[in-house]
């Protein structure tokens, strides 16, 4: 039988039972997603592109955060988290994160993805070592791309990378992501792009 379409508020990802952590996370702080200055790639974009994006009055500028969460008791490992991110095409770059590029070749970054406890960098050197509760993904208003386009990337990749982890997909307050939810990030983007073209800041939605 076909499957029936979610509930409005039914969580995007499952929590079936996982096995037990092999040790306990270490007690560390988590980010406050004052994440490393998201801006910097899309100022690198803009400069590729000469489109004028990095230009933009920062005051008509916003940021789109996921957070893929280990589940209750449970932490993530670097061994996991690695190929994982590879698999899904993120590169490891500038401010010791890592990048989805608009092409394999790299250019334009779409979206970021952070360690969620602080510093929120990764150290390749010791990745076998890490431990996080978590990943925190995050792009920027205006993209480079069409920014509905950018979300559906992100919010892809995240559900893949949950997947693979058996991790929980959650919103920038950590309550688990539902069609809703999902929906309020869109309305926020169109709302976004109203905001721009009345201030003669930014582009026409519909178009790429």
């Amino acid at each position: 039988a076909a499957p029936m379409a979610p509930d409005a508020d039914e969580p995007i990802t499952q929590e079936p039972p996982r096995r037990e952590s092999r040790r306990p996370g270490r007690q560390q702080s988590e980010l406050e997603l004052e994440l490393p200055e998201p801006e910097i790639p899309e100022k690198e974009a803009a400069d590729e592109e000469g489109d004028g994006v990095g230009g933009v009055d920062p005051d008509y500028s916003e940021v789109l955060i996921l957070n893929v969460m280990a589940r209750r008791g449970q932490i993530i490992t670097g061994e996991e988290v690695l190929p994982v991110l590879l698999k899904q095409k993120l590169r490891f770059g500038d401010m010791n994160i890592f990048h989805r590029h608009a092409s394999r070749q790299g250019g334009p970054v779409l979206f970021s993805v952070a360690n969620i406890l602080n510093p929120g960098t990764f150290d390749l050197n010791a990745i076998h070592d890490m431990e996080t509760r978590g990943l925190c993904f995050f792009m920027t208003l205006p993209n480079v791309i069409n920014n509905m386009e950018a979300f559906d990337h992100m919010l892809q990749t995240a559900a893949y990378v949950c997947q693979d982890l058996d991790a929980v997909l959650k919103d920038d307050n950590r309550s688990v992501m539902t069609a809703q939810t999902v929906e309020h990030y869109r309305e926020r983007i169109r709302e976004f792009e109203l905001r721009q073209l009345r201030h003669g800041g930014g582009r026409d939605p519909g178009k790429r």
